[in-house]
């Protein structure tokens, strides 16, 4: 080959090169620093066992619960986002599963059917059956209540047991402080809901939001490097841990056009930790779930209803410690059904990996609108949750083996601009490479 005719080929792998690089893929994923390595020895050096924070009062009384409106007080009518959790039912409704859910703990709601033990208690020594905030108990509800014939709420998988686990009350303080509770404990409380005989799934339906600067504040580096260590000691051992992405708000600013200014711990660790964000009703995703390029998969993130911490009944809203109250709505409830639906999936093989579990809900998701298959979004991560097509298993729908089919060639049809300018210069220089070969050889005869 000539001078030219190699100058014209390295030109048009050059193109070639451009080509695909600038071909969109969905939403760009944001960039945030690494997290902290697992610290074994930071995690040993804690006592896991659970007792009271130091100087912990209660500051505020704890709230009662908000009922649904109606004649019957019930909220019947009122349907809940998402698939009929029977769909999911194929294979069993959790039976011989037990969910950890490290919170705000866990009442023993009579629609539990006695199916909650203590799991101890890092705010009051107390019971992790002492829920004062009410979210812990909520949280639960979506995953294990049992049905009632007077509304509509039935946990995904109603027959699995419930650990709780108290770590953290906006409703106690310490040292001035209001709310107990932080990354130290919860890495103790993580690694006593791992220790825990028969847990096979942890739901931490709470995030800790962080700048980059605090998280890269050598002062913060024990406390993370033992979570994330007591997180992939879990997922070692073949327990699944599902975290909530976190919702924005004061102090938790939105991710937006891929600069990351909000990290969210535990979602941070998300090469252990399965990341759910939350979608609408409509299956958008929620502008309050904190996008990031630790979301693996989303789901509903609004629950009509849910059980009380306090009494037998229902609660449509969380009360805080100002009496303020707000919808249950956000990254917690929609990683509420995740691991519920994980406990269904890990029930068909209880021997299974935790991280194959994970996979099997990443891969079965639906994307959503404009989602290809095979692209990962920062708010949604591959789609949206379908625990029936989970329990199901089969090819894989999406997920980071599924190849995302190449754009369309033109812009009439989808394309991008760029892509169809290169190929039109790619066939140019092709072609100008071809007749300069075609010229050589004629010249050389």
């Amino acid at each position: 080959m000539t001078r030219t005719g190699g100058a014209l080929a390295l030109a048009a792998l050059a193109v070639l090169a451009v080509l695909l690089g600038t071909a969109p893929a969905g939403a760009a994923p944001g960039s945030a620093p690494a997290p902290p390595a697992p610290d074994a020895a930071a995690l040993a050096a804690l006592d896991t066992r659970p007792d009271a924070v130091p100087g912990a009062r209660e500051t505020a009384p704890c709230p009662g619960p908000v009922a649904p409106a109606g004649v019957s007080g019930t909220g019947f009518g009122d349907v809940p986002p998402g698939p009929d959790p029977a769909a999911a039912w194929t294979g069993g409704r959790g039976e011989g599963q037990t969910i950890a859910v490290v919170d705000t703990g866990v009442a023993s709601h009579p629609r539990f059917g006695g199916r909650v033990a203590d799991g101890g208690d890092f705010v009051a020594g107390a019971a992790g059956t002492d829920d004062c905030d009410g979210h812990g108990t909520a949280v639960a509800g979506l995953i294990a209540a049992d049905p009632a014939p007077g509304d509509l709420l039935v946990g995904l998988a109603p027959a699995a047991r419930v650990l709780a686990v108290r770590q953290t009350s906006a409703f106690y303080g310490a040292d001035g402080r209001t709310g107990v509770g932080d990354v130290t404990t919860l890495a103790r409380a993580v690694r006593h809901a791992a220790d825990t005989p028969g847990v096979g799934v942890i739901t931490l339906a709470l995030a800790a939001c962080r700048t980059p600067a605090q998280v890269a504040d050598p002062a913060a580096a024990p406390a993370l490097g033992a979570l994330r260590a007591a997180v992939r000691d879990a997922v070692d051992r073949g327990v699944v841990v599902v975290a909530a992405a976190g919702n924005t708000g004061p102090g938790c600013p939105p991710n937006a056009g891929g600069a990351v200014s909000s990290i969210p711990v535990p979602a941070w660790f998300s090469d252990d930790v399965l990341v759910v964000g939350a979608v609408g009703d409509d299956g958008a995703a929620d502008p309050s779930s904190l996008a990031g390029p630790w979301v693996d998969l989303a789901a509903p993130g609004r629950a009509p209803t849910s059980l009380a911490a306090r009494g037998d009944g229902l609660t449509t809203a969380l009360t805080a410690p100002d009496g303020s109250s707000g919808p249950l709505v956000g990254t917690s409830f929609a990683a509420a059904r995740v691991a519920a639906a994980a406990a269904l999936v890990r029930a068909q093989d209880p021997a299974a990996p935790a991280r194959e579990i994970a996979a099997a809900l990443v891969r079965s998701a639906a994307p959503t609108a404009g989602l290809a298959p095979g692209v990962r979004d920062d708010a949604v991560g591959y789609g949206v949750l379908d625990a029936a097509a989970a329990v199901r298993g089969g090819p894989p729908r999406t997920g980071p083996e599924v190849r995302p089919a190449p754009p369309s060639a033109t812009p009439e049809e989808g394309g991008h601009p760029g892509v169809v300018v290169g190929l039109v210069v790619l066939v140019l220089i092709v072609g100008a490479l071809v007749a300069a070969v075609v010229v050589r050889r004629r010249g050389a005869r």
